[in-house]
């Protein structure tokens, strides 16, 4: 494990979604939710949105330790994991992750992390991922090692229903 940083990450749920209806060749697929959030550190605020449709997510109002943050080939990019206990561990079934993420139905039950655009769109994921890294102790430019954190999620997953649609 890398540098371990006395830093806290706060992830505030919020009651407002994203609604995207993603196109495939043309057709237009279900719709997509994304439940809209912040994300805390260092004095910084980050924009949020977590999947919503049913699918895994963290138990809210509690604490994630030691969470760990580390380069991600897959997404180009810095990427928060929340330790989930040794269940999830050992069966792999509950890899929730904090990473990069346009629309809702960019993410399986994980969370992107960003600035929404006007249109509801989100953006920057990984110049913010990246600033979050730094803000965690993380050496500039490390594609290697890690940081670890406590990851507070405050606020339960909402259903659709308790929520309003997303406006600036």
């Amino acid at each position: 494990m890398g540098a371990v940083a006395d830093t806290v990450i706060t992830y505030i749920r919020g009651n407002q979604y994203i609604r995207h209806v993603p196109q495939k060749q043309g057709v237009a697929s279900a719709a997509a939710h994304g439940l809209v959030g912040k994300l805390q550190v260092g004095g910084y605020e980050f924009e949020t949105m977590e999947r919503m449709d049913g699918y895994v997510h963290m138990a809210g109002d509690q604490d994630y330790t030691p969470s760990t943050m580390y380069w991600h080939k897959k997404y180009d990019s810095y990427v928060i994991n929340p330790w989930l206990g040794k269940d999830a561990e050992a069966t792999k079934k509950k890899n929730i992750l904090f990473h990069p993420a346009s629309r809702p139905h960019h993410l399986e039950g994980c969370v992107g992390v960003g600035l929404f655009d006007p249109d509801g769109k989100m953006a920057e994921s990984i110049p913010c991922l990246t600033l979050i890294w730094k803000l965690c102790g993380g050496p500039v430019g490390a594609e290697s090692g890690s940081v670890s954190f406590l990851l507070r999620v405050v606020g339960k997953m909402k259903p659709k229903s308790e929520c309003t649609p997303w406006s600036l």
